[in-house]
């Protein structure tokens, strides 16, 4: 009902992109953020670098309940209003507050859904991402400075070199994309060489799916709660080195500037990393 409703409103609005003029003399801007995972903590952290070139003005951003943690953690101060977009009386509450604040720009980075253009026009000025003529390979954060109208970033890395010694290491093997997994097979040869290595450290898996689960090695069970994404920002916290595929903890890590060995498979480093991460990386 609610999708079909968007459906038909959405058909009949053109986006009214803002020009970098309108975004100077705006006071406030949307953002409305509903997308995958990975693709929510790219969108933050290009946020906040919006929000340093432009610091004196109101900001709200709209995303899901289980993605607010994260909000809160990478821009804190910035208000958010998270909720269940399936839900039609959280919806006609967001609604109202929309008409009554009257922003003057909205955005919606990496968030093609009927959802979050629904939310944008309510804006005076606004750019439908599914409306952005964006390159069909480009790093995936400049996309994201591309569209809110950023300057381009030469991309760089350091290559990050591995301690002698981990107490506490965190392995997230499962991406959204079943492509980009860190194998099973490979996944026991990694518990393997640490055990060796690092002289048997504490090893955490973190997964929703139980098949990647170790006897021997610690669990987190991703859920799609606030409470679960609080527990992993605190699990990421305070574990010395992350282990990860191509999904949403990588860039966890790399935002809360962990050591951090990353898995890629079907991407490639250069699309992926943000300018100036620090990693060790593994192809494969």
């Amino acid at each position: 009902m609610i999708n079909y409703y968007l459906k038909q409103k959405i058909k009949k609005i053109t986006s009214n992109p803002p020009t970098e003029i309108d975004i100077n003399k705006s006071r406030k801007i949307l953002f409305s953020i509903f997308t995958r995972y990975g693709d929510t903590i790219i969108n933050l952290m290009v946020i906040k670098e919006f929000i340093e070139c432009y610091p004196k003005k109101d900001y709200l951003i709209l995303c899901p309940r289980q993605m607010k943690p994260y909000v809160t953690a990478f821009l804190p101060g910035v208000e958010c209003k998270a909720f269940n977009k399936r839900n039609l009386f959280q919806m006609i509450k967001i609604v109202k507050i929309l008409k009554k604040r009257k922003f003057d720009i909205g955005f919606n980075p990496w968030s093609s859904g009927l959802d979050s253009c629904f939310f944008i026009s309510f804006c005076k000025k606004f750019l439908f991402y599914k409306d952005f003529a964006k390159p069909k390979v480009v790093n995936h954060y400049e996309v994201v400075r591309s569209y809110l109208q950023l300057l381009e970033k030469n991309w760089r890395i350091k290559k990050l070199k591995l301690k002698n010694n981990y107490k506490n290491i965190l392995i997230c093997p499962q991406s959204t994309d079943s492509k980009r997994n860190i194998s099973r097979k490979r996944l026991d040869i990694i518990i393997t060489d640490f055990q060796r290595m690092y002289d048997q450290p504490k090893i955490i898996i973190a997964s929703s799916d139980k098949s990647f689960f170790r006897s021997g090695c610690k669990r987190f069970s991703f859920e799609k709660t606030p409470q679960s994404s609080l527990e992993f920002i605190k699990l990421i916290k305070k574990n010395e080195l992350i282990v990860s595929a191509d999904s949403g903890p990588l860039h966890i890590a790399l935002a809360l500037k962990k050591d951090l060995l990353a898995f890629f498979s079907t991407t490639t480093p250069e699309v992926v990393l943000n300018t100036g991460s620090c990693l060790a990386i593994n192809k494969f």
